[in-house]
């Protein structure tokens, strides 16, 4: 065997233990990277509900196996906020407990086809609760705000409305030109119904006698 062969085995050699060290170094970050924390579970799950201003809100909280991390989700249903609440207590919750709270699109999937019967909006409502809650944690364990997890701003800002509702008509136009003149450029107009608690606009504290004497929805009574 002559030098040159001898240096090439050398040289083929240390190239081969350089590029094992490097694959070894790459599989040992990897198996770091991989390992990390461990994915925490879902150990409790809390439903708050308030009424701020006398709106009522419903505030779900799921707690994690991991010391000091939580989220917390909208599951507000205004309408029908004391259903929320046991959607969430007797079913979501019983269902969710111990499993992965990593795993978003998964345990929306499984809460939303679990009932069977879809699509109402008291289980919309309480999923959406645990739904953004799960979003709070992932957020919270990567440091940064959920849009930047789904990929960032995608505008600097967006357009509002304000309500302006009465009892008549003036009141409403005189509501109207408020939010105009601070700068609303969209406005939801909306005036008391006679004799009708109505939605979003009432007729003053004395009750107007009704139109006919048909059977109607009425809330107040």
């Amino acid at each position: 065997m002559n030098r040159r062969n001898v240096l090439r085995m050398m040289v083929s050699g240390a190239l081969a233990g350089l590029v094992s060290g490097r694959e070894l170094a790459a599989q040992e970050s990897l198996q770091h990277r991989v390992r990390g924390m461990p994915s925490p579970k879902i150990k409790d799950i809390q439903v708050i509900a308030t009424a701020p201003a006398r709106l009522r809100l419903v505030v779900v909280k799921v707690l994690t196996d991991q010391d000091g991390l939580y989220g917390y989700g909208c599951a507000t249903f205004t309408q029908r906020a004391d259903l929320v609440i046991p959607a969430v207590e007797k079913y979501l919750k019983p269902f969710l407990l111990g499993k992965p709270a990593d795993r978003i699109d998964d345990t929306w999937q499984a809460c939303y086809n679990s009932s069977y019967w879809r699509n109402g909006p008291v289980l919309n409502n309480a999923i959406s609760g645990v739904d953004m809650a799960l979003w709070d944690i992932k957020g919270r364990q990567a440091g940064l705000p959920v849009y930047q997890l789904l990929g960032g701003k995608c505008r600097e800002a967006a357009d509002c409305y304000g309500h302006a509702s009465g009892a008549e008509i003036s009141d409403v136009i005189e509501n109207a030109r408020r939010y105009m003149v601070e700068g609303f450029r969209h406005i939801r107009v909306q005036v008391g119904v006679p004799g009708m608690a109505g939605y979003g606009a009432r007729r003053g504290q004395v009750a107007v006698q009704k139109l006919h004497d048909d059977r109607v929805f009425e809330p107040a009574v």
